[in-house]
């Protein structure tokens, strides 16, 4: 139903409003009402300002008075106005989207576009700039921008202390989106013969890399000719510096940056849209920064895996070591952080470079291996020892066999362990993490819940292969139930790995609901399961001392036979001696 016929009441006010308004002032002619081709209802009048007639239409939307008319001119594309949205648009009044409100009504509207076009035009020999209430955003700046620069802090500061007129030889990747091509400047040969390099994530270099020409121009002087490309160059080429070499030109005027597109086909210099780098704001707490050390073992690349590695490099973890030795195939895009443009690569391989995306500074170590797999045993010990040396190990892959083995890595370095798992189905999961002085082992943590939902009377219910599926009992679960456990697991793990004494998680053990189902009433009903301290160690049979001298008695014995089988050699000279 169109607002005019539904509220008529408020269209006889705007009327009579628009009626008494031409009624009280000379610059505003009336020539009447229409509709248009989408049943808006139009008001067709003449603005007179000095000695010019602007022909105008107002606009009523459809759902008015919930959002404003509009004011454009009527039967020609003209640009008459700064304050207006291109050629034919409509014009930037006083009242907008963003502080309209219905009790605001056309006539304000109309007498809004003739205090803009008065403003700009007092009397017909005199022109002002008219203040905007408001500003555009950067985005609304670069609508229609093809190509564009950025301008990260890290090169502005370069910049800035490179001589004027001298042109240095750059290099920028060119980073194509389809309707954008983004550049980003990747290194700058100084004066003196160095090269700076920019501090860029190592896969965003695999992109198009070209030359380009930057020069600081002087802060006194206007900017130099864009006529042509020829008076461009005879400008800014005193040094000899050939500029026609290069398609982009990047200039440092003053606190301002522009960008020249360099078209030596038809003689022309086209200016490219700069984007500057903005105020650093503080967006992690303080405690975030003890992350830049820590190193966190990831096992398991998959789903939750590869969500959980993307949050802790946004969250500032600076070291990885991610273990999966699975493909990334088309079927994993329904899940995976990954996507198409990973299919086919190493997941660890993939998550790796996602993570240097996300943080470029962050430093990953890829194990191609599976955990509990058919793998060499030399290679599975040199993995245990590796993640063993891990601030902290996170098991992603709800894989039993996966788990034992992490038993172990964590009993030999004492490290903390974090286990998530998305129960099949989709109707909740369970988010687990053991601390060596806080907490039972993990294989005691593990009988604990699975006795706490027996308890219940709700034993969980696994499928064969995971919330992956298997063949024998497929299971389902949506990118949006591994989202949410993926981000309380990261959520526990930058608490572990930030906090060293008081956690923030009262609890070790949490069962998260995703639906209504098995032990869960309503979505996200949260079960803490409180497993206690780990075992007094007091309270632990005491060792009787002679045992353990025999032990070590006989583990000495066990070295010295393997090195005498090792070395013969050596056994010989040592009988001899004796």
């Amino acid at each position: 139903m169109m607002w005019y016929i539904d509220n008529p009441s408020r269209r006889r006010s705007e009327q009579q409003s628009l009626e008494a308004l031409s009624a009280s002032v000379p610059w505003l002619t009336p020539v009447g009402w229409r509709n248009d081709e989408a049943a808006r209802l139009i008001w067709d009048a003449d603005i007179h300002v000095s000695s010019e007639t602007f022909p105008v239409f107002l606009r009523f939307p459809n759902h008015f008075p919930h959002s404003p008319p509009s004011v454009l001119p009527r039967g020609k594309e003209e640009r008459w106005s700064i304050h207006q949205y291109g050629a034919g648009g409509e014009l930037c009044l006083e009242y907008g989207p963003d502080n309209w409100h219905p009790g605001i009504s056309a006539a304000d509207m109309i007498a809004s576009a003739y205090r803009l076009l008065h403003g700009e035009r007092p009397s017909p020999e005199e022109a002002r700039a008219v203040a905007s209430r408001h500003d555009t955003s950067l985005g609304q700046n670069l609508r229609g921008k093809f190509s564009r620069f950025v301008v990260t802090q890290e090169l502005k500061d370069t910049l800035d202390g490179i001589p004027e007129i001298a042109v240095l030889a750059a290099k920028a990747i060119g980073l194509f989106h389809g309707d954008t091509l983004v550049n980003i400047v990747s290194s700058i040969t100084m004066p003196d013969g160095m090269v700076w390099s920019a501090t860029l994530p190592a896969p965003l270099k695999h992109g198009y890399e070209r030359p380009i020409a930057v020069f600081r121009w002087p802060s006194n002087n206007t900017a130099p000719p864009t006529s042509s490309l020829k008076t461009f160059i005879a400008a800014v080429e005193p040094s000899g510096t050939r500029l026609s070499a290069v398609l982009y030109a990047l200039m440092v005027h003053g606190t301002r940056f522009r960008a020249y597109f360099l078209n030596s086909d038809d003689d022309t210099v086209s200016v490219v849209a700069v984007i500057l780098p903005q105020v650093t704001a503080v967006r992690l707490d303080e405690s975030h920064e003890a992350l830049r050390t820590k190193t966190v073992a990831i096992v398991g690349c998959g789903s939750l895996g590869s969500k959980v590695a993307t949050t802790l490099a946004r969250s500032g973890v600076g070291r990885f070591l991610l273990v999966d030795d699975d493909i990334m195939l088309p079927d994993n895009v329904v899940r995976n952080d990954l996507d198409w443009r990973d299919v086919g690569m190493h997941k660890a391989d993939a998550v790796a470079a996602k993570i240097q995306l996300v943080n470029a500074t962050a430093v990953c170590t890829r194990r191609n291996h599976r955990l509990g797999g058919q793998e060499a045993s030399g290679t599975v010990e040199s993995l245990i020892e590796t993640l063993a040396g891990c601030d902290l190990v996170i098991d992603a892959t709800a894989d039993p066999s996966v788990f034992n083995y992490l038993c172990a890595v964590v009993a030999v370095g004492q490290k903390p362990l974090l286990w998530a798992e998305v129960f099949g189905g989709g109707f909740g999961g369970l988010v687990a993490r053991h601390r060596p002085s806080s907490d039972p082992d993990p294989a005691s943590m593990r009988r604990g819940i699975e006795s706490w939902c027996a308890e219940r009377d709700k034993p969980v219910e696994r499928p064969a292969n995971r919330y992956g599926g298997g063949a024998s009992a497929p299971a389902i679960a949506n990118d949006a139930d591994v989202g949410v456990i993926a981000a309380h697991a990261s959520r526990m793990a930058i608490d572990t790995l930030a906090r060293e004494t008081a956690s923030g998680f009262p609890h070790s053990v949490y069962i998260i609901g995703l639906s209504k189902g098995w032990i869960f009433n309503e979505p996200f009903e949260t079960f803490p399961i409180d497993l206690g301290p780990p075992p007094d160690s007091a309270s632990q049979e005491a060792v009787d001392r002679k045992d353990v001298a025999a032990e070590i008695q006989e583990l000495v014995q066990l070295f010295k036979e393997h090195r005498d089988a090792t070395y013969p050699s050596l056994a010989e000279s040592e009988a001899s001696s004796a």
